[in-house]
């Protein structure tokens, strides 16, 4: 019998599409993954375990201990129920190939590279190879003890191939790296009751791997923020490729300093669109039991867990400002997450993308979020996007279909793209500016409770693009609210309910007009020519229109 790691490939229900002039957008909660099965067999390995080196030489075991102390290429196959792979070759490039093995220990972590300056991991074409780290000691936070069922205190570690791999890890981290750590092609699952993979330095996922990844902490964490002897900037996370699910306890992604999700390229000119996603905390298919232990097979039986969730758990729903206690975001970052390609689903008890801006050791991260391109499809009980920096929207398509508030920063900045978004709270609030120069921006709120559509507690200005702002039809809470000036000089602004105290100002070719657009449901209008269909989830109070160019029913 196969089990079978349910991963879940994002698809994208919006599309603003021009055709013969027509320009159609909908606005919608039903946002979901779809789910593609990958099947991990079970660990069926046997035969005797045979570690060999490029000339067929086999290394014998001392005390359960098969050492590698030079460079080349050597292959493991057959069952090691206890014992462990130890490389301790210095400056030097290591590359251990697995043909069909599973080795488990109950003591120690099963493949710890000591030294070494590359350790390439190859599971081979048409292989299960499997990775049990049994032991009961969580060494999280030791010095001395390997923290993962592949660990590195010295060196690179790159997980590739076309072969699968799968890895447990009863009370520590799948893998963990002190320098960096690259994931490329292979088919991996993780299960680790504390991180699923960390790099101190930097994680790389790259071309086309499937991985997933179940964990008790975070999904895959980089820890390092300083800069290296060679002045590289530590602490970054980059994802180009492949489809990656994360089921976490914690964060999904939690990078020291920034997150880079874009578009790559290999030697012979393929590219590859990342597909990442991302479910946390009581969201998750994870959470944490009684014991706080994952369940798994014992030594000599079956493989990593199956179905779509992997031991206890399930899915959840709702939308609140209840969120976990500890941090259960999506994609987090201590200076900046920029994304201009792939497509991205979230779903999480807390944030969806979040950036810092903390003093971290003498230095003063920027907070930043860039969105660039790509595909993000977001549900959580907190902030779908909060930026403690400048939120950028250059490209790319942006669906909240639940949130507490759905884009937050401190100052919001929208070029280009498109965003439609639903909160309970404010649609959209910055703390000091909101700047509209072009795109689309379609935010939905209740119709009565004490909340804004688009609040900014310093100011507002639309230079271009579209906006459709909803919300209660009073001055106290409205469609669109500042503190500051309120102004608009391009572009369309549609208001669903009330501007607010402070009113709008209307640059000098700004035309107002009054169409009934506020009822419940699909509605239809020309702007400068194209039709525009959009969809109001409740009926509002009134609409104010105004725009530079021409618009009617």
């Amino acid at each position: 019998m196969k089990k079978k790691l349910l991963v879940f490939s994002l698809f994208a229900l919006l599309s603003l599409t021009g055709c013969s002039g027509t320009k159609t957008t909908t606005s919608t909660s039903d946002v979901s993954g779809n789910t593609t099965a990958v099947e991990i067999p079970d660990d069926t390995i046997t035969g005797d375990f045979i570690l060999q080196n490029e000339s067929s030489v086999s290394i014998s075991p001392v005390d359960g201990v098969y050492t590698i102390s030079a460079a080349g290429t050597y292959t493991a196959s057959g069952k090691l129920s206890s014992g462990q792979i130890l490389i301790n070759a210095a400056e030097a490039e290591v590359e251990l190939d697995l043909e069909g093995v599973s080795i488990a220990n109950s003591s120690k972590s099963p493949i710890v590279i000591q030294d070494c300056a590359d350790f390439d991991l190859k599971a081979n074409k048409g292989t299960n190879n499997y990775i049990y780290d049994y032991r009961d000691t969580d060494y999280s936070q030791s010095d001395t003890e390997p923290r993962g069922a592949i660990y590195s205190e010295n060196g690179d570690i790159k997980v590739k191939g076309t072969g699968t791999l799968s890895i447990i890890s009863n009370k520590n981290s799948g893998i963990h790296g002190k320098d960096n750590v690259t994931v490329k092609n292979v088919t991996m699952l993780i299960k680790a009751m504390n991180n699923g993979i960390r790099g101190n330095d930097k994680v790389t996922i790259e071309e086309n791997p499937t991985l997933g990844i179940v964990a008790g902490n975070n999904g895959i964490v980089t820890h390092n923020y300083d800069q290296g002897s060679s002045g590289a900037q530590h602490g970054n996370i980059y994802i180009t490729g492949g489809t990656t699910t994360i089921n976490s306890y914690g964060d999904g992604i939690d990078a020291a300093w920034g997150c880079y999700i874009s578009q790559g390229t290999d030697t012979e000119g393929n590219t590859y669109t990342p597909v990442i996603d991302i479910y946390t905390n009581i969201y998750s298919s994870y959470t944490l039991n009684s014991s706080s232990s994952i369940k798994y097979a014992p030594p000599g039986g079956g493989g990593p867990g199956g179905g779509g969730g992997f031991d206890d758990g399930g899915w959840g729903g709702g939308s609140s400002a209840e969120k976990a206690d500890e941090s259960a975001k999506a994609i987090k970052a201590n200076d900046t997450i920029d994304i201009s390609a792939g497509n991205i689903f979230s779903y999480t008890y807390d944030d969806g993308l979040h950036t810092n801006t903390d003093n971290i050791t003498g230095l003063t991260t920027n907070g930043h979020i860039n969105i660039n391109g790509g595909t993000l499809n977001l549900k959580a009980s907190d902030d779908a996007i909060h930026a403690d920096g400048t939120l950028t929207i250059n490209d790319g398509t942006i669906n909240v279909a639940e949130s507490h508030e759905a884009i937050e920063g401190n100052q919001i900045v929208m070029n280009g793209g498109k965003a439609i978004v639903s909160g309970t709270n404010d649609g959209v609030n910055a703390s000091t500016a909101i700047t509209i120069n072009g795109g689309y921006l379609d935010v939905t709120v209740p119709n009565s409770d004490d909340v804004d559509g688009i609040d900014s507690n310093g100011t507002y200005t639309q230079k271009g693009g579209i906006v459709i702002a909803r919300g209660p039809n009073n001055t106290n809470m409205a469609a669109l609210d500042t503190d500051g000036t309120c102004s608009i000089s391009g572009g369309t602004l549609i208001v669903l309910g009330s501007l607010g105290a402070k009113g709008l100002t209307k640059g000098s070719g700004i035309s107002s007009y009054s169409l009934s657009l506020h009822s419940q449901g699909s509605h239809t209008i020309k702007i400068d020519g194209e039709s525009l269909t959009f969809n109001n989830a409740y009926s509002y109070g009134k609409t104010q229109v105004y725009s530079s160019v021409s618009v009617s029913k």
